[in-house]
């Protein structure tokens, strides 16, 4: 920001004297400024309560600006002179000391939280990844005028005490008492503090050696949840004002409900207190709800870390003008990225940054019509959602509009706008797909490794987890390997302004992390045990099922059977020798009889397997995987209908991309269970609605399982017998 000017001879109020009348008066002194009234009359106004105006002045280039209609009659007192100010102002601090009630001398002003200054202290030069000359001029003239909005003009030292020397009279304590109950429960003020305390000790040594105290919280809205507290601290109250004030309205016009849903109350009150989440339950019905709350809990974070960067601004500023040493004023990171944000196609992205752009209601939107162009959808995308409309609903949701999976973007936050495409290193949200994030990092054996822009990451949200497992989860490991990390170059960095923490190497358990998916699985219980390290804690909610069972209207005997294994090092062996030892002998002995079979695989691994296995035996069969054409995928579904084939090898990932429509089968076979659990029963009931003149007898499901797939199991039966068929003494039981 640049330094503040003396007062001239202009009547220009400085910001000192602007935040006086906004704090104890609740005035509007750029509206007033321009009006003919002495400024005795507004102070004893403001004393009295008798008169507010409302805050639509503008700072221009450090003049003051007001549109006045033609025809309104001017007042014919004369503008108060600049020596007047003083005098009036010291009587208004002299009445403020009489008052009875009074807060303490270090209580801290929150009048920036609901002013917003969002106040850009860099070089807005143009930072777009492509632009074109036309936007590098657009860009230009925006910073421009950002830099001329910031010049106000301030008082000097020795004719106003300092504002936080200054007692809030009674009076006032409708409005102070809320700014103080903001203060006091902001917990990311307390989370990302420079404190060395005993109590940060032990909470950095107990989320070291996973010493979490365990406790089952049962909420109504959210369900059943696991909460893991950390040195002895247990649950915190809500905070009453959690929002930036500028962003209650656009969160309000965004809402359906114009408010917290209690859903949204409930999941947005973990995100506040800054704990590693995840959540295990998203869903048709409330993915709009997840998406709104953790795009609010982003944008909050950095709109308040931004005005925290432009206090300390002005704090210098002042400092450096009287020549007086300000002290530390630590509050960034290597880098400027703070929240990073994962989703698997661009069609998630530009549902995620519109809701964004909502939120921060900018003024202008720099590069809006290429994203636009790049990231909505086009006609013959459109064209393919159409042909879909006879598949289930969450495949047209996932797949319409934009799935291209390779992108990463930068937006980038300045006073009054917003810049999408924003460099990396400019940028304040990162939002990209893992493998868009892949090809910046580089390989891990490549020469173009570039990941600083990790190093001060604050907040990873990782979205439709379920749905990246269906790409790969190797560069969602590999994100979080290379997160925080120590930057190789400075990149321009103040490291008089870096957090202790980050300089320590320990910005790892400062890191808030929230994982969103459709089920829990392995891999997301990995990520969650090993990478997600916030001091305050972690939670993991995850809501009890009634089973994939209930929704098979197939009257078909559904065998499950479980396989014995030694450990889970040696699970996926112990299942393949079982199924080529017992499974596939009985099947080809009764080939004859079992033609129309599918083998379902979840794991392209396992799938890969079997497919070598079958190949080497001789068998006559098609394998479907994601890879295989739309005419490869065709030609095999017609030989096995009409009967030419053995039997048909289908992976997971094939259905969940193409949910090909497989007719004719009578014995159906999961070689493992599926991820997503409503996948068991669309196979299941495809023997009814392609066996017309077959009868139930004809027909046959078995599905092998080992106690190592709980979770797989568990969205399959139900929550309630899962224990039965993980630990009982049979190992094979029969749903009907």
């Amino acid at each position: 920001m640049p330094p503040a000017k003396k007062s001239s001879k202009s009547g220009k109020l400085s910001r000192k004297q602007l935040q006086q009348l906004k704090e104890y008066g609740e005035l509007d002194p750029l509206n007033s400024i321009n009006d003919d009234r002495d400024l005795d009359d507004l102070v004893s106004k403001a004393l009295g309560r008798s008169g507010y105006g409302s805050f639509t002045g503008k700072l221009r280039a450090g003049k003051h600006s007001r549109d006045t209609g033609k025809g309104h009659a001017r007042s014919s007192l004369a503008k108060p002179q600049r020596n007047s100010r003083p005098d009036a102002y010291s009587r208004l601090l002299k009445s403020l000391e009489t008052t009875t009630s009074s807060i303490p001398a270090n209580s801290k002003s929150v009048v920036s939280d609901e002013d917003e200054d969002m106040e850009e202290n860099e070089d807005e030069a143009t930072l777009g990844s492509a632009s074109d000359d036309s936007e590098n001029d657009e860009m230009q003239n925006a910073s421009d005028v950002d830099q001329k909005e910031y010049e106000v003009d301030e008082v000097d030292e020795d004719e106003l005490e300092s504002e936080a020397e200054e007692p809030i009279p009674e009076d006032l304590d409708a409005t102070s008492d809320a700014k103080e109950v903001f203060e006091a429960h902001d917990y990311m003020e307390g989370h990302y503090a420079d404190v060395d305390s005993e109590q940060m000790h032990k909470k950095l040594s107990a989320v070291t050696n996973k010493e979490y105290e365990q406790t089952i919280v049962e909420d109504p809205a959210l369900g059943s949840m696991v909460v893991c507290n950390v040195a002895g601290e247990g649950a915190k109250p809500a905070n009453p004002r959690p929002l930036k004030q500028k962003l209650v309205k656009p969160f309000h016009k965004l809402s359906k409900t114009g408010d917290f849903t209690d859903f949204q109350r409930g999941l947005f009150g973990w995100f506040d207190q800054y704990r590693d989440v995840v959540y295990a339950g998203r869903s048709l019905e409330n993915e709009d709800e997840i998406t709104t709350a953790y795009a609010l809990h982003a944008m909050n974070h950095v709109m308040k870390a931004k005005d925290q960067e432009h206090k300390n601004n002005s704090k210098l500023a002042k400092a450096h003008a009287s020549g007086s040493d300000a002290g530390e004023l630590r509050d960034r990171g290597f880098t400027r990225p703070r929240v990073l944000i994962v989703v698997p196609f661009r069609n998630c992205a530009y549902r995620l940054i519109e809701k964004l752009l909502k939120l921060v209601s900018a003024e202008q939107e720099m590069n809006s019509s290429r994203f636009a162009k790049e990231y909505g959808p086009d006609e013959e995308e459109e064209r393919k959602h159409n042909s879909n409309k006879r598949k289930p609903e969450d495949f047209q949701r996932t797949f319409a509009g934009n799935i291209d999976d390779s992108f990463r973007i930068g937006v980038q936050l300045h006073y009054k706008s917003v810049k999408l495409y924003a460099d990396f290193y400019r940028a304040d949200i990162i939002i990209a797909s893992p493998i868009g994030l892949r090809m910046t990092t580089g390989a891990e054996s490549g020469d173009r490794k570039d990941f600083d822009f990790l190093s001060s990451v604050e907040m990873v949200i990782v979205d439709q987890c379920d749905v990246l497992l269906m790409q790969n989860w190797d560069h969602v490991s590999h994100l979080f390997n290379h997160m925080n990390l120590t930057p190789k170059k400075d990149h321009g960095c103040d490291f008089s302004r870096v957090r202790s923490w980050f300089l320590d190497g320990m910005a790892q358990y400062r890191r808030q992390t929230i994982l969103i998916s459709e089920h829990m699985t392995p891999e997301i219980q990995a990520v969650f045990n090993n990478n997600c390290r916030s001091i305050e804690g972690k939670v993991r909610i995850k809501p009890a099922y009634t089973g994939a069972v209930d929704n098979v209207v197939t009257q078909v005997s559904q065998i499950f059977k479980r396989v014995s294994v030694r450990r889970l090092a040696s699970a996926n062996d112990d299942r393949f020798s079982n199924f080529v030892e017992q499974t596939l002998p009985d099947l080809e002995k009764s080939m004859m009889n079992k033609k129309h079979t599918v083998i379902f695989a979840s794991s392209y691994f396992d799938f890969v397997r079997i497919r070598n296995h079958c190949k080497d035996k001789g068998y006559i069969f098609a394998a479907i995987s994601e890879y295989s054409t739309k005419s490869e995928a065709m030609r095999a579904r017609m030989k096995f209908f009409d009967g030419e084939l053995q039997f048909i090898l289908y992976s997971e990932r094939a259905h969940f991309y193409h949910r090909y429509p497989i007719k004719g089968i009578h014995h159906l076979i999961f070689y493992s269970l599926p991820d997503h659990s409503h996948y068991y029963s669309e196979l299941v009931n495809l023997m009814l609605t392609s066996n017309d003149t077959v009868s139930a007898d004809q027909l046959s499901c078995t599905v092998f399982y080992s106690k190592f797939d709980q979770l797989k199991l568990e969205r399959v039966v139900g929550s309630r017998l899962v224990p039965q068929l993980l630990s009982g003494e049979r190992s094979q039981f029969t749903f009907a």
